[in-house]
């Protein structure tokens, strides 16, 4: 997975396919995958909204 801290502009579709592939990952690494997802989603809100 591209790592979004390197990245300028979060891409949604990335984030939508990281969500989707937490389920082929092992159940011990979910949380820090849920971590890693909110971190990206909460990054491109605040591109969105200018904050």
């Amino acid at each position: 997975m591209s790592d979004f801290k390197d990245s300028n502009k979060i891409d949604l579709e990335e984030i939508k396919a990281q969500i989707s592939q937490v389920s082929q990952k092992p159940l011990d690494a979910h949380p820090q995958e849920f971590e890693n997802i909110h971190s990206n989603i909460v990054q491109a809100l605040s591109e969105i909204d200018g904050l």
